[in-house]
């Protein structure tokens, strides 16, 4: 069951938040990030359907799963001949946008501990 439908985000917000075109990714990518989060699918309420429009706007945009280049440790600007420095925390990584959506779309069948087996006991 889906949370938001391109008709909903019309409404909400018109219909030019998109292309025609890629409406429908960008509204099955909005359902998938709500899914993915542990909105629960049977609640009726108004606050979901607004935010999977806003949702659905971000997909269309490329800002719902977009490109990371890893947690900033510190950024130095400079105005005069424009000079931005910036550090990045040890360890980070790029996360590309397409990535955190195919985690988001497998997280429940993916090991929250990396790669090694899960293990489930039986009490």
């Amino acid at each position: 069951m889906p949370f938001i439908t391109a008709e909903q985000v019309d409404s909400l917000l018109g219909s030019d938040w998109a292309e025609e075109a890629a409406k429908p990714l960008a509204v099955q990518m909005a359902n998938d990030w709500l899914r993915a989060k542990g909105v629960p699918a049977d609640v009726d309420d108004d606050r979901i359907v607004r935010a999977g429009a806003y949702l659905a706007k971000m997909a269309a945009a490329g800002t719902l799963y977009a490109d990371s280049e890893g947690a900033v440790k510190s950024e130095r600007v400079k105005a005069d001949t424009v000079e931005v420095d910036t550090t990045y925390q040890d360890g980070a990584k790029v996360v590309l946008g397409d990535l955190k959506y195919v985690n988001d779309l497998l997280k429940p069948w993916l090991n929250p501990f990396g790669s090694s087996v899960r293990i489930l006991s039986r009490l």
